[in-house]
């Protein structure tokens, strides 16, 4: 009796003729399980087994071998029905890619035998055993784009140990990255492609944690003023005004300050793994930041690299966009600020964590595919969004336009101490003495705005330093006209 029609007895034999293009011998294992189910469907049905052999270009004593395997066939598929939605009921996918995902968080190795094991332990329950579990997991994998780990996937083995081990020593939450990086960030394709050199560039202090989770606010450093912005109440950055364009002490000071403010406020502590020189790293000392250099974990460096690569694909991505639609000219440097912001943004959590808590050999790991997350190639971008850009001629430099501010000078490894004197400050020749009463009392207007302003104390200190040298210049300036004056008398 038909499972689909319990009215219809056994099929009626087919006594259609042998035809001359079916296949003379038998091939069952052509259908699969749940095609045999279809073919027994179709004769309960009442369709031609002829027809059906053909249908599935098998000879039709492969069909009639299929139905007279008719219950086992569809007990067999009971059976299966019934341990799947057992396994569904025990929420085997989610279960098992949320222990994943905690183990890779952590930084435990993950082997092939781990994840069988604890799949099998979420299926202890199970009233049958599951004998496809080893297909099942090659589905998980495939769907979760999770693979084995080859010894060409990353980089230096022992480089790769110590960080692991720093991490495992350390709450992942509170580990944090800090790099400094240069950004031409107005030069476009076009002129990149001409040869021409940036106009101006900023320098970019970059924080983030190594689960990608706290992506704190960039520090930009630039010589463009902003009080033509003054409308402006809020930034998607800190901005810093600095002559050079360089990430030096003082703004690395000022913005570490503030953060371990609000650390303190909250009762919070953190690791924080910065690349910068030592020199710098060695003065500073923070109650709720723990400050390391990069010399005992230089797998760090490396980690940083590709974040910063990432935010300058993304950031030339939005670049481009907006000159093609606004036009470079109309882009002024407040659009430049809120694009770096969002390039910030855009850097996927998951990539930061993928470089964070890199696999061990033989171990599983989540290997990313998507275009946004590991492929910074701005050619295959344009190709795949139909960008109308012109690259065909030279699609490599549209590329290499990401590493074109790599080798700008970013940060600035001199330090200048706050409690130095005046006649020690203009020695080092942080500034080069200067005469007259104009320059006397143009200093002196600036020291009033910043007063306005609430300046920090550091800055108000150098002013006051260029204030009492300058006076000394309008002095000299002074008593010669007077001496000039006396001599003509």
């Amino acid at each position: 009796m038909s499972i689909w029609n319990p009215g219809l007895k056994n099929v009626v034999d087919d006594q259609s003729d042998f035809l001359t293009d079916f296949p003379n011998k038998s091939f069952t294992s052509k259908i699969d399980a749940t095609s045999k189910l279809q073919v027994i469907q179709a004769l309960d049905n009442g369709q031609c087994k002829s027809d059906i052999a053909r249908e599935y270009g098998v000879h039709p004593e492969t069909i009639l071998s299929i139905y007279k395997q008719k219950d086992a066939i569809i007990k067999k598929y009971n059976q299966k029905y019934n341990l799947l939605k057992e396994i569904c009921s025990l929420n085997l996918e989610q279960n098992l890619l949320d222990w994943f995902e905690q183990q890779f968080k952590s930084g435990n190795v993950i082997t092939e035998d781990q994840l069988r094991g604890k799949a099998q332990d979420i299926l202890k329950g199970l009233s049958e055993k599951f004998t496809s579990i080893d297909d099942w997991l090659l589905s998980f994998r495939t769907r979760h784009n999770i693979s084995k780990y080859s010894s060409d996937d990353m980089y230096g083995e022992k480089a790769k140990e110590d960080w692991r081990r720093f991490l495992t020593n350390s709450e992942s939450n509170d580990v944090y990255l800090g790099s400094v990086c240069a950004l031409s960030h107005n030069l476009d394709y076009t002129s990149y492609l001409n040869g021409q050199h940036a106009e101006s560039y900023v320098s970019l202090l970059l924080l983030v944690n190594a689960l990608g989770t706290d992506k704190k606010e960039i520090a930009v450093a630039g010589k463009e003023s902003m009080e033509t912005e003054i409308h402006v109440r809020s930034l998607p950055v800190s901005y810093y005004y600095c002559l050079n364009s360089q990430i030096n002490y003082s703004i690395i000071q000022n913005y570490l300050t503030k953060w371990n403010n609000e650390l303190a406020s909250k009762g919070n502590h953190v690791t924080l793994v910065l690349d910068v020189p030592e020199s710098m790293i060695n003065t500073m000392k923070f109650e709720n930041i723990r400050i390391l250099g990069t010399t005992e974990l230089s797998y760090v460096t490396n980690i940083l690299e590709k974040v910063v690569e990432c935010f300058k694909y993304h950031y030339r991505r939005l670049q481009i966009s907006r000159s093609l639609t606004y036009g470079k000219d109309n882009s002024t440097f407040m659009d430049y600020i809120h694009m770096m912001g969002m390039a910030w943004h855009n850097i996927p959590q998951k990539y930061i964590q993928s470089l964070s808590y890199p696999p061990g050999d033989g171990s599983l790991f989540f290997n990313l595919k998507e275009d946004s997350d590991n492929d910074h190639s701005l050619s295959r971008w344009c190709k795949m969004y139909n960008i109308p850009l012109n690259y065909d001629q030279c699609p490599s430099s549209l590329d290499m336009i990401i590493f074109c501010d790599k080798k700008l000078p970013c940060i600035f490894r001199g330090q200048v101490d706050e409690n130095m004197q005046a006649a020690d400050v203009f020695s080092q020749k942080v500034c080069n003495s200067t005469s007259g009463m104009e320059a006397y009392q143009a200093m002196k207007r600036i020291v009033s705005y910043l007063q306005g302003e609430n300046a920090g104390s550091s800055i108000m200190k150098y002013a006051k330093y260029l204030e009492n040298h300058l006076e000394y210049g309008a002095l000299l300036h002074m008593h010669q006209i007077i001496a000039s004056t006396n001599d003509s008398i």
